[in-house]
């Protein structure tokens, strides 16, 4: 360990990060234990990290690397503190995250019915001059009823104005009966392929709406401005700076976004590394939207497209093989196949890659089936499946052979675990979101947190839960689809990376972009118990300070 070193005449090396500054030059940190995540690296071989711009010029031993010292560099005492890349984010839905903390309702605390009907009843006081009174996340598998709100309940608070909900996992929603009324919801209405609209014993529509037929409700409520999105992104990226993400991609993005994004990208105001993955079919629409250009910096990128096949395991929309554990449903299955390969064909001539949401096992085989026929096609693009919920052997040994690679989410066993034991049976429980034999058939996997749908985006929580594979009541789901602690890591570095095209960030080698995070604890090292409560203490992009605790 240095003590003090001398240059400049009788300037000092700093203590620590307490006297770091921000601004271009050189940067020098010593005394860490760094955690790379590439191949054939050695965590325990190197303790300084030497930048120069926004790229990092050496990793190794202090004595070794200590002539790179020059008059301007900034030296920093890491104290013996874990430094690691930059945390990526493979799957998370950056502007709903913000718009939760801007313009829309969070109500996945709500507790109850009755809990989130006064949450609503609050917030349209508070609120009076909005038009549409929206709001997201609640999950009724949690409540002593069980129940879904239906447009009754909606409206004992709310009469005058239309009311729009969405479950936790977006693939439900519920509105009151003024939002019937103005978006001409009747008996009548046809229901979109794809698309569920749920009716009460009247036989007309109870207010409860799923996958495509959301679209019904979400055409008629007024689009964001660029400007609005601009903030939700923002508010969004200072959640992720906390939490230690650099990269991260939004896997629905449509026009307008898209268009924001670039804007934010050619203003330099992303302030992290985005990959956009545009959806192609909206929901309740007939039209499919413009399949966009392949675009690639060092800061944003579009490579590849998304579909949506089913929906979520949570809400019983994921499509299954065999119905839900004391249930006649089978979820949805939402695309037509030969529009589906006839636009993914589209977007891969543009050597757009395909990322498709398929979570039950009915889906992971119709989207595998459709990647082999375009595998013929397109031999070199290398597709993606979203979720991966409940692959059966058969399909993981496909996505092996056909390099189909997949963003999973781990978190999704801790924060929703107790829906899964409700909805399936034990095979299927058995085999939920399998990321062990993910890795065990070389798949490459990168985990993610699909956030908003988890309240919690803490990559680290992420990685406890594929870790301990225990749920926030105490149950343990397919314990023997647990990972290691660095196998984890490394999905949310380095695989998540090569996932997403971006193979300058994810590990920390000379070249590579200098992002970087430094915690308060070593991941490697502390009990299983502990992982959650690691705290990113500073986060560094392009070698710049962006967040401090």
């Amino acid at each position: 360990m240095i003590k003090e070193n001398k240059m400049d005449g009788d300037q000092s090396i700093p203590a620590d990060f307490s006297s770091l500054k921000t601004g271009s030059g050189d940067l020098l940190i010593y005394n860490a234990r760094i955690l790379s995540f590439q191949d054939g690296f050695d965590n325990n071989a190197y303790d300084t990290l030497a930048i120069s711009g926004n790229r990092i010029k050496a990793i190794g031993r202090f004595g070794d690397l200590q002539s790179l010292i020059q008059p301007g560099t900034q030296v920093i005492n890491a104290l013996g503190k874990t430094l690691m890349p930059g945390l990526n984010d493979s799957h998370i839905h950056i502007w709903k995250v913000g718009n939760l903390k801007t313009y829309m309702l969070d109500v996945r605390g709500a507790q109850s019915l009755d809990h989130l009907l006064q949450m609503l009843a609050d917030y349209a006081l508070q609120y009076p001059e909005a038009a549409w009174i929206t709001a997201r996340g609640f999950n009724e598998a949690a409540w002593k009823n069980g129940q879904i709100p239906t447009k009754t309940d909606l409206d004992k608070v709310i009469k005058d104005r239309p009311v729009y909900v969405i479950r936790t996992c977006a693939h439900i929603a519920v509105c009151n009966s003024k939002a019937l009324k103005l978006c001409n919801i009747t008996a009548n209405t046809p229901v979109p392929d794809g698309g569920v609209i749920y009716q009460g014993d009247d036989g007309k529509p109870n207010g409860i709406f799923s996958e495509t037929a959301l679209g019904l409700i979400t055409k008629n409520i007024p689009p964001y401005t660029k400007t609005e999105l601009k903030t939700m992104v923002l508010a969004a990226r200072e959640e992720l700076y906390k939490y230690g993400v650099t990269s991260a991609t939004d896997p629905a993005v449509d026009p307008l976004l898209l268009d924001t994004y670039y804007e934010m990208h050619r203003e330099n105001r992303l302030g992290f590394r985005l990959n956009a993955i545009p959806i192609i079919l909206p929901d309740g629409g007939d039209q499919p939207y413009p399949i966009p250009d392949y675009y690639t910096s060092d800061e944003f990128n579009v490579n590849t497209v998304k579909f949506f096949s089913d929906g979520g395991l949570s809400g019983k929309t994921a499509a299954l093989k065999r119905p839900y554990k004391n249930s006649a449903e089978q979820g949805v299955l939402r695309l037509n196949k030969d529009q589906y390969i006839t636009l993914a064909s589209q977007a891969s001539a543009k050597g757009l890659s395909i990322a498709t949401h398929a979570i039950g096992d009915a889906a992971i085989q119709f989207v595998i089936d459709s990647y082999k026929e375009l595998k013929k096609l397109f031999p070199d693009i290398k597709n993606r499946i979203e979720h991966l919920g409940l692959p059966e052997t058969k399909h993981l040994e496909a996505m092996h052979k056909y390099e189909i690679a997949t963003s999973m989410q781990s978190i999704f066993i801790s924060e929703l675990g107790k829906n899964f034991i409700k909805y399936l049976d034990e095979d299927y429980l058995n085999r939920c979101y399998p990321v062990k034999s993910v890795i065990d058939n070389n798949i490459l996997m990168a985990l993610s947190s699909d956030a908003p749908v988890v309240k919690n985006l803490n990559p680290f929580k992420g990685v406890q839960a594929a870790v301990t594979r225990t749920d926030d009541e105490g149950s343990i789901i397919a314990a023997h689809e647990a990972i290691t602690v660095a196998e984890a890591l490394k999905a949310y570095t380095y695989n998540a990376a090569l996932i997403s095209k971006t193979e300058q960030t994810g590990s920390l080698a000379a070249g590579k972009f200098a992002d970087f995070i430094v915690l308060d604890g070593d991941p490697l090292k502390i009990s299983h118990e502990q992982l959650n409560t690691i705290k990113v203490k500073q986060t560094f992009v392009n070698g710049q300070s962006v967040y401090s605790a």
